[in-house]
């Protein structure tokens, strides 16, 4: 798990937009959304961008902290440098 103060929440939204995640700040809260087709029949179903996707919402905690399970980030590929 991921432990973030809110300038590393802002980061990790800005990369993982960058990145082509699909993600977004709603409040306090950051919400990662997964397209399915069967998200429709799901509470955490959701309409977006035309579509249905799963909406995982990642809340602040009572000490500021976001906890961000991995499996919600795209990883970022960097370049090389040196060869």
């Amino acid at each position: 798990m991921l432990n973030l103060d809110i300038k590393a929440a802002h980061r990790l939204v800005r990369e993982q937009r960058a990145a082509g995640n699909d993600v977004e700040w709603d409040g306090w809260d950051i919400v990662f959304y997964r397209p399915a087709e069967h998200a429709m029949h799901s509470t955490d179903g959701a309409w977006r961008k035309g579509r249905y996707a799963f909406a995982n919402r990642v809340g602040v905690n009572s000490e500021g902290i976001w906890v961000i399970d991995p499996r919600n980030i795209r990883r970022v590929r960097r370049a090389r440098s040196g060869r």
